[in-house]
């Protein structure tokens, strides 16, 4: 059986492998934990939408590696797994039309999931980019 703690306490603090020990609060498991919750929530939206679980484990792929990035780890993640997702948005922005206000998520299960999904991602992104601001986290390519 797998142990999934020390047993020993932690004190609050946790490690990362490049970082050392840091505090459970620190901004930067902030943002991993946002990822970590996004890909969650993408495993639960492509469950729902059989149809969509070959890009959304890609996506789900790219997650963690830009979280193995924000960790501190050197994975390579480059502007063209970013244009790959563009290219994927703008596939998929053919098939709907756009809003014209903001969307009250509900109505089905998995368009619900897919909101929360995007929800998280934002949240995500705020947090990654306030790491950015801040020089703990960087740039990986310029726009």
């Amino acid at each position: 059986m797998a142990v999934w703690y020390t047993g020993a306490g932690d004190e609050g603090k946790t490690k990362l492998p490049l970082k050392g020990r840091i505090w459970k609060d620190d901004p930067i498991l902030e943002a991993l934990g946002d990822l970590d919750e996004l890909n969650s929530v993408l495993g639960i939206v492509s469950s729902l939408y059989s149809s969509l679980s070959d890009v959304i484990r890609k996506i789900q792929d790219d997650v963690f590696t830009i979280s193995s990035e924000l960790a501190g780890f050197d994975m390579g993640f480059g502007i063209e797994r970013t244009k790959w997702l563009e290219e994927e948005i703008e596939k998929f922005s053919m098939y709907v039309d756009s809003p014209r206000s903001f969307v009250m998520p509900g109505g089905h299960l998995a368009s619900a999931t897919l909101q929360l999904a995007r929800a998280v991602a934002r949240r995500a992104e705020r947090r990654v980019v306030a790491l950015l601001r801040e020089g703990v986290a960087k740039r990986q390519h310029e726009s």
